[in-house]
């Protein structure tokens, strides 16, 4: 019995080594930044694919609410400030990216202003939400409270319900 304990510690510790050793070697490319990936080659195909998702359950928002024709003009702008400017996310995709060659105080200072610019488009929608929602009967405000689960955390995976 001792021996199998012997050679299970040495098995092991063995094992260990080797793994840590994996997880220490050098990348292939030396020029990556470790933990880093390059961008897949779909990227692109991905950000269509969210773009696509997300009209598709703003059309179904749309259509279990049953918006009567006084509806729609608040419906309409609701809509197109939730979406957004998408035109100039890549620009600032690079710039975050960049962050890494800075300074920690300029870095620091640059993922501050991100996170304003955040906080400025989370309060337009916001707004936004809260015209709109004043629009809305009783009963389409219980299927919209059903229905606007999406964002960082509307997805299955991501702790909220998908329908």
């Amino acid at each position: 019995m001792k021996q199998l304990s012997k050679i299970t510690i040495i098995v092991f510790a063995v094992s260990s080594l080797l793994a840590g050793r994996q997880v220490l070697a050098e990348p292939a490319d030396a020029s990556a930044a470790p933990g880093k990936q390059a961008p897949a080659a779909g990227e692109p195909k991905k950000c269509e694919h969210w773009k696509e998702g997300k009209e598709k359950r703003l059309e179904t928002l749309k259509s279990d609410l049953k918006l009567t024709a006084s509806q729609e003009a608040a419906w309409t702008e609701w809509a197109g400030k939730i979406k957004g400017d998408r035109k100039g996310w890549e620009e600032k995709r690079k710039d975050f990216e960049s962050l890494e060659n800075l300074p920690a105080p300029q870095r620091l200072e640059k993922m501050l202003e991100f996170s304003k610019e955040h906080i400025a488009k989370q309060e337009t929608v916001l707004a936004a939400t809260k015209t709109f929602y004043a629009v809305l009967t009783p009963e389409q405000q219980q299927v919209f409270d059903k229905g606007f689960r999406f964002g960082h955390r509307g997805g299955p995976d991501k702790g909220g319900k998908q329908q």
